[in-house]
C-alpha cells in the first residue's frame, strides 16, 4: 500500500488478454485515480500463444501483477538452475527459445506484468522458491532503454534484504543511442544473441 502512495503512475507490459482485461478493470474499479501506462505491443494481438481462457476473466480472478512460472520447472524448483524475469512479448520468444534447448526443466520464467510499482512480494516469492537458481532479468530493448534501468537498483535492494551474496544479471542487447538497428538482419542475429545468453547455464 505504502508504493501506491509514493507513485504517480501504474506502468504494465501485458503478456496475456485476461490481464489487459483486468488492468483496465482495476483502473475503473480503483478509489483513486492514478495513470495508467500500458507498453503492450501490437504485435501481440497476431499471436496465437497470447491467449487467454475465459476462466481467467470470471468472478474470482483478478489482475496478475507477476506471472510466475507454470511449466515442468515447478515440479523441482531447486533443480531449476536460471529464473528468468522479464516483461512483456519477449517472454514469447523465450519460451520458445527454452523449449527448443530442451531447459525446460532448469530453467524457469516469471513474468513481471506490473512494473511500477514492482511486486515487490511477489518477486520475493519467486526467489526465494528458486533459491538455487541464478537471477537474470532479460529485455529486448537495449541496455540503457526499456525496464531494465528502472528494476535493477530495486531488484538489488531486495535481495539485499534476503541474502547479500545474490545479485540479478542483465542480459539483452548493448546499450545504444537509437532504439532500433535500422537493419532487418542485425535486428534478428541481435535478438538470436541474446536468446542464446538467456538459456546460458554456467
Amino acid at each position: 500500500m505504502q508504493q501506491l502512495h509514493d507513485i504517480n503512475w501504474f506502468v504494465v507490459n501485458l503478456t496475456t488478454p485476461a490481464n489487459v482485461f483486468h488492468v483496465l478493470r482495476r483502473q475503473i474499479k480503483l478509489p483513486f485515480r492514478k495513470p495508467l501506462v500500458i507498453m503492450t505491443p501490437k504485435s501481440l494481438l497476431r499471436l496465437p500463444e497470447a491467449r487467454s481462457s475465459f476462466d481467467d476473466m470470471i468472478e474470482g480472478t483478478c489482475f496478475q501483477r507477476l506471472i510466475p512460472e507454470e511449466g515442468a520447472a515447478v515440479e523441482n524448483p531447486l533443480d531449476v538452475e536460471r529464473l528468468i524475469f522479464c516483461s512483456g512479448k519477449v517472454y514469447y520468444e523465450l519460451a520458445k527459445e527454452r523449449g527448443r534447448s530442451e531447459l525446460n526443466e532448469k530453467i524457469a520464467i516469471a513474468r513481471v506484468e506490473q512494473i511500477s510499482p514492482l511486486p515487490y512480494d511477489l518477486i520475493q516469492k519467486e526467489c526465494k522458491k528458486y533459491r538455487n537458481a541464478q537471477l537474470v532479468w532479460v529485455q529486448e530493448e537495449h541496455k540503457n532503454m526499456g525496464a531494465w534501468p528502472y528494476a535493477q537498483p530495486r531488484f538489488e535492494t531486495l535481495l539485499a534484504m534476503e541474502d547479500k551474496n545474490r545479485h540479478i544479471s542483465y542480459v539483452g542487447r548493448n546499450p545504444s543511442a537509437a532504439a532500433s538497428t535500422g537493419n532487418k538482419h542485425m535486428h534478428i542475429m541481435e535478438l538470436s544473441q541474446f536468446l542464446k545468453d538467456a538459456m546460458h547455464l554456467e
